[in-house]
């Protein structure tokens, strides 16, 4: 029972992403240990059995069952000649199973690549091959859809998928059962106790796929090491942010496949601290009240969203009928929390908002800290975490007049490592001096919060005039029949570009917007005329990617094909269009000024 190299994946490792020096001091600073993530999990289990530690829609694990299942996961998989380097693909839903295959992996050196269980062919097939993926976990199918076919029709284009897990379901053929390998304990009789120390890896090696986004493009691999992620979750996060202990329990509400908000921080955190994680299979965004019921159940003290989930869990009518007193923070991660909203999630749900910025392939450089000031919790993303550098550069590449606003670049403890099997996108965003350039334009006030002012390519330029988007949703937010909204460019032959707004309106407001009511407000905020949208897209929903942010770049194609059916701010009702592209319901025009 021994695994053999394979030489099937080749890591792309860029040094200038992380000078050795500065590695050093990580080292020196205890950020940086020589624990791996299944050590911390292992001490649990062994100081607390009984204790909790997974609560998803199948049942619970105890951390003595967590142990045991990784532990006999870890051994099938090196009797299959699975090795250290070898990826595994892992789509799951919120299941308890994605923890476990992760922490598995983590005893052996295999690399975790976990996937959103919303993503399809063209996705599915770019990732497998890219990564050069030697297993894939799946489930047999979910909400309706038959993952297992999906990757029958793959398989023939991925030759360096060797093996296909089965969850919660019958394998057939070649497959294997994702059960039937976490219950093989053959191997417990058979070797000696210390078997499964012979595999053990360095934590500073790559042993985690973070999947990009993709706003612009197919989602991108990004390589984390253990000493990233404890950096990031135990000292950070768990010590620094929210102050997590063994007491708490913390509701898992975004996707977990995405690897970021809806795992990182309320599954992976909680298990390193010794709490639990209490995973909730499926967000449905027409049943918010299901998280608050969640949250009652369980007694929740903390909860990860992002910030659509958050708006709407606020929006609900009878959220003070829920007994939300066991909950202490709810962290914000994903994408921009608007000010008016992370106000009101404080207000009626009695407990702190906590914010994350950064990138799933650069890390994170700030967070707020549940002892930060209120107006510094709202309404910034915190100061730069210990362990990381971060700097505002000009359009030339110097830093900017403190004050002003600039691109946010870092580097640090928590970073990755680049790009997998991709080195020409590594040159894209790193410099020789492993900074990370995100693309992020943020400005730092006299207390060194930071605040995230917008994106350089978001950047609408109308007339010669550059106009910020989210200076416009910040405050469309505000308005009592806005639930939702986006803003971006559309072409025009005169300006350029122009602006729209998309709008989900809010439920129990009586009505939908209007255009002129939305310009009348602005007007009354003070605001410049070139501010004012000339569009407004009504939607039921706002397009996301799987990393919960919003597809801008899909709005603008949207309102491209809606040029029929149009009115002027000053005409009658909106004329309905129909859409395949998250049910747009209509459209408005002014003329331009």
């Amino acid at each position: 029972m021994r695994g053999s190299q394979t030489g099937a994946l080749q890591v792309i490792e860029v040094p200038r992403v992380h000078p050795t020096q500065l590695e050093a001091r990580l080292q020196a600073s205890g950020l940086w240990s020589e624990r791996l993530l299944i050590d911390f999990v292992d001490a649990h289990a062994r100081r607390t059995p009984d204790k909790m530690a997974l609560v998803d829609n199948r049942g619970s694990l105890t951390y003595r069952a967590l142990v045991e299942q990784t532990e006999n996961l870890a051994c099938s998989l090196v009797e299959l000649g699975l090795c250290s380097g070898d990826v595994v693909a892992v789509q799951s839903p919120n299941w308890s199973e994605l923890p476990v295959a992760h922490l598995a992996l983590d005893r052996i050196g295999a690399i975790f690549l976990p996937l959103h269980d919303g993503f399809r062919e063209k996705e599915m097939s770019h990732l497998l091959a890219g990564s050069h993926a030697r297993m894939v976990v799946v489930p047999e199918a979910f909400h309706g859809f038959e993952h297992r076919e999906l990757i029958r029709r793959l398989r023939p284009g991925l030759p360096a998928l060797e093996f296909v897990v089965i969850l919660r379901g019958q394998p057939k053929g070649d497959e294997l059962g994702f059960d039937d390998l976490v219950a093989n304990e053959r191997w417990r009789h058979e070797y000696p106790a210390d078997y499964l120390f012979r595999f053990r890896p360095r934590p500073e090696q790559p042993l985690q796929v973070m999947v990009s986004s993709g706003t612009t493009a197919l989602p991108k691999c990004s390589l984390l090491s253990d000493n990233n992620s404890e950096a990031r979750l135990v000292h950070q996060y768990g010590g620094y942010a929210v102050h997590l202990t063994i007491d708490d329990v913390a509701a898992a509400i975004a996707p977990a496949g995405t690897g970021a908000t809806g795992y990182s921080y309320p599954v992976l955190a909680l298990l390193l601290a010794g709490g639990t994680s209490v995973l909730l299979e499926r967000w449905d965004g027409h049943h918010p009240e299901q998280v608050l019921a969640l949250l009652e159940q369980h007694r929740c003290t903390g909860a990860v969203l992002i910030p659509t989930q958050l708006a709407k869990l606020v929006g609900v009518a009878d959220i003070a009928h829920y007994d939300l007193s066991s909950l202490r923070y709810v962290t914000n991660a994903g994408a921009h929390l608007p000010e008016v909203v992370a106000e009101a999630a404080e207000s009626l749900l009695g407990c702190r908002i906590q914010t994350i910025y950064g990138a799933t392939d650069g890390g994170v450089p700030t967070m707020t800290s549940i002892d930060d000031p209120r107006d510094k919790r709202l309404s910034t993303v915190g100061r730069v975490l210990r362990g990381e550098e971060m700097c505002l550069l000009a359009g030339d590449g110097t830093p900017v007049v403190p004050g002003q606003p600039g691109e946010i670049c870092w580097r640090g403890a928590n970073k990755s490592f680049g790009y997998l099997n991709d080195p020409q996108a590594n040159l894209a965003v790193w410099d020789e001096q492993g900074w990370y350039h995100s693309g992020d334009m943020g400005e730092l006030d006299a207390d060194g919060y930071l605040r995230v002012v917008g994106r350089k390519k978001d950047m609408i330029i109308r007339g010669g005039r550059n106009i910020n988007p989210r200076l416009i949703e910040e405050v469309l937010l505000e308005h009592p029949t806005v639930m939702d909204v986006a803003v971006a460019p559309v072409p025009d032959p005169v300006l350029g570009e122009k602006i729209c707004a998309f709008v989900v309106p809010r439920a129990g407001a009586g009505r939908a917007p209007r255009l002129e009511e939305l310009i009348a407000f602005m007007q009354s905020r003070q605001l410049a005329v070139w501010y004012q949208p000339e569009q407004l897209v009504l939607m039921q929903d706002l397009p996301r990617n799987a990393g919960a942010k919003v597809d801008k770049a899909a709005l603008t194609r949207l309102a491209g094909t809606l040029a029929i059916g149009t009115e002027h701010a000053s005409g009658g009702p909106a004329h309905v269009v129909g859409s395949a592209l998250r049910n747009p319901q209509s459209i408005s025009r002014r003329p331009a000024k």
